[in-house]
């Protein structure tokens, strides 16, 4: 993939992220994760995405 989208992407869901576990805050979970962590999630998730565009292209 194109690594502008996959920046994008990565600093779309990390705010989606942030957006979700600060509203959820402590009184639901057991710690807030760093910035960093955040960020990994985010990478992970765009990863999965990527490797799942991977997956149907060697399908096709």
């Amino acid at each position: 993939m194109d690594q502008k989208v996959v920046r994008r992407l990565e600093r779309e869901i990390e705010g989606a992220i942030a957006e979700v576990i600060m509203r959820m805050g402590l009184k639901r979970l057991p710690l807030l994760p760093s910035r960093q962590t955040m960020h990994l999630m985010s990478k992970a998730a765009v990863a999965a995405y990527e490797a799942a565009v991977a997956n149907q292209q060697t399908q096709e």
